[in-house]
């Protein structure tokens, strides 16, 4: 160990007079990434802030991959004695009081190592890699974070009445509180909602609470009013007609003119890019079930034929789980086989709808059971729809992939190479997950391991993989489309950091976020600023008709609820500098750093 402390003690020299090592990160973060850019350059070049801002390669030639070869052991030595776990990598360094953070997500799971592939396989016990371009410079992940302004309320905040901060502060603080929310989903799924008498309260409670923060209104009047004001505040909308499981064909009709009746809108010009459609909201779930059954038997069992079938959809992978399935099912009748082309027609109608409006098609993700079936009509219809996509339009339908799953990546790259086959774009939203408590169960009633990652950390590290993979294909001029749907602030900044990297468009209309109305409005805000395509989903309905969607929505996203602290602190900070400021004090500190 000699030999790392001298070079640790000249590596601390040089980036305390050069550098200001962030809090919380160990200065060893930024040893491995100077001794691998060392390696690569062929020569230590000063960083000091200048230098950052300007900085160029100084290689003479090629790396020399011999003596790369000869510090494998030592970047084994450095990481064990050092104690770094590099499936959590974070580098954290300061230049000139901005922030500049290195995930080694991004290293480990992009293909831009600083360390060996081997390396990292031996302590993480991961080798799955995707490779991408390589970091353009340091300075470049500065300048995202600077973008993003996560810690300036009075900035982020600007365009919001102090009304609109207060009731979104009350309605977060009501959505954390777990007894609250408890009580208000045994009353909302109890028989007093039957009774006229007794639920008209309750609805009228649901209304002025819950209700008014997370869905856009009763009619797309109402929602007109909301889309207008997401965009006051650089925001686009996604109308979301919320609509449960259909039972038969007469329901699936009439959820499928609701669907087209939400398309056909006349909302103010440029307020929403996208619709969205529930695959169980327009086939009978009965049927749903059945085809997932039978794509998974085949699945298992090739000789299996399902004559209906189009062969070639990428619906399941080699490591997909089929214990959802354990007996041969039968067959589908003609009467299924009928319903199940209505449906497909279905789906047909408001993609076409969807393609003459300008718009694109975002089809949900739903539990396992009945997921193959969902994916088996999306990409028939995706593959028809997307057929030809030039590069720089958004393309008709998007899928969508649940990164808690631990087949995903497979998936995927399932997907991917199909859809380059049929010279059609792959377009996804890339989502966690909201089932994992209905699959672990499932799972372990028939003792199959579960289909579920076995860690945040994992899902977290898989949601920024198949991130990068599609920022990567879109990058590359490949015909592909990306949602970042998620409220976790480190992967919106590891796809926002990944987009700079790249060199991509911030505004490319194949790359967009979202997030749920009321929820993340800090980060939404913040990437709305920085200059991104944001999308707030925006579910509207008549009240006892969305009743259901937000009993759901409250089921699925318990620990979401539970995790909006550092919004409720950035919102409370920024009414308190309001008040102090309308008091007359001297707004001496304009950010908030909850």
């Amino acid at each position: 160990m000699a030999w790392h402390s001298q070079h640790y003690r000249a590596l601390s020299s040089k980036l305390v007079k050069s550098l200001k090592v962030q809090e919380g990160s160990n200065i060893q973060d930024g040893f491995t990434l100077w001794r691998r850019d060392h390696l690569l350059d062929g020569s230590l070049k000063s960083r000091s802030a200048s230098a950052l801002g300007n900085r160029k390669s100084v290689a003479t030639g090629e790396p020399d991959r011999c003596a790369f070869e000869r510090e494998k052991e030592n970047d084994r030595k450095v990481v064990q004695g050092y104690g770094q776990k590099l499936s959590r990598f974070p580098v954290g360094l300061t230049s000139g009081g901005s922030v500049a953070r290195l995930n080694y997500d991004r290293l480990q799971y992009g293909g831009n190592r600083f360390l060996h592939d081997s390396v990292v396989a031996g302590v993480t016990g991961d080798t799955s890699t995707h490779h991408v371009d390589s970091f353009k410079t340091v300075q470049q992940h500065v300048e995202v974070d600077d973008v993003l302004q996560m810690d300036d309320g009075g900035l982020l905040y600007s365009g919001m009445t102090s009304r609109e901060l207060f009731t979104t502060l009350l309605n977060l603080h009501l959505v954390s509180l777990e007894p609250a929310v408890d009580l208000s989903l045994k009353i909302l799924k109890s028989q007093l909602m039957k009774s006229p008498l007794l639920s008209a309260p309750i609805y009228w409670t649901v209304k002025r609470t819950a209700y008014s923060h997370f869905c856009a209104g009763e009619n797309a009047s109402d929602a007109a009013v909301t889309l207008k004001r997401l965009w006051e505040l650089g925001l686009r909308g996604i109308l979301d007609y919320s609509l449960e499981d259909a039972e038969d064909s007469k329901t699936c009709d009439e959820n499928t003119a609701g669907f087209l009746n939400t398309i056909q809108q006349t909302l103010p010009e440029g307020s929403v890019n996208f619709a969205c459609v529930k695959i169980s909201a327009i086939c009978p779930i009965s049927l749903l079930k059945n085809i997932s059954d039978l794509l998974r038997w085949q699945h298992k069992n090739p000789e299996f034929k399902l004559p209906w079938k189009e062969d070639g959809l990428p619906v399941l992978a080699s490591d997909s789980p089929t214990h959802q399935t354990q007996e041969a099912p039968d067959g589908l009748s003609l009467q299924e086989e009928r319903e199940l082309q209505s449906a497909q027609e279905r789906l047909r109608q408001l993609s076409e709808a969807c393609a003459a409006r300008g718009l694109s098609m975002l089809v949900d993700a739903e539990y396992s059971t009945i997921q193959p079936a969902i994916d088996y009509m999306t990409y028939a219809a995706a593959f028809e729809f997307n057929k030809g996509v030039g590069v720089g339009v958004s393309p008709v339908v998007y899928n969508t992939l649940q990164t808690y799953l631990k087949d995903a990546p497979s998936r995927l790259a399932l997907a991917k190479a199909e859809s380059s086959r049929r010279n059609a774009a792959l377009a996804l939203k890339i989502v966690r997950g909201a089932y994992i408590t209905r699959e672990k169960a499932l799972a372990a009633s028939v003792r199959a391991p579960s289909p579920i990652h076995d860690s945040i950390q994992d899902t977290h590290r898989c949601y920024n993989s198949c991130a990068s993979f599609m920022l990567d294909r879109i990058s590359a001029k490949d015909s592909a489309a990306l949602m970042v749907a998620s409220h976790n602030i480190d992967s919106g900044r590891f796809a926002a950091k990944t987009i700079v990297d790249l060199g991509l468009d911030k505004r490319d209309p194949r790359i967009h976020f979202a997030q749920l109305k009321g929820m993340s409005d800090r980060f939404s805000l913040a990437l709305a600023r920085g200059g991104f395509n944001v999308n707030k989903y925006l579910p509207f309905g008549p009240v006892p008709h969305v009743i259901p969607y937000l009993v759901r929505r409250a089921e699925e996203n318990r620990g979401l609820f539970g995790n909006t602290r550092t919004d409720r602190q950035s919102l409370r900070a920024e009414l308190l500098r309001r008040g102090a400021v309308a008091l007359g004090f001297k707004d001496s500190v304009s950010k908030q750093n909850p």
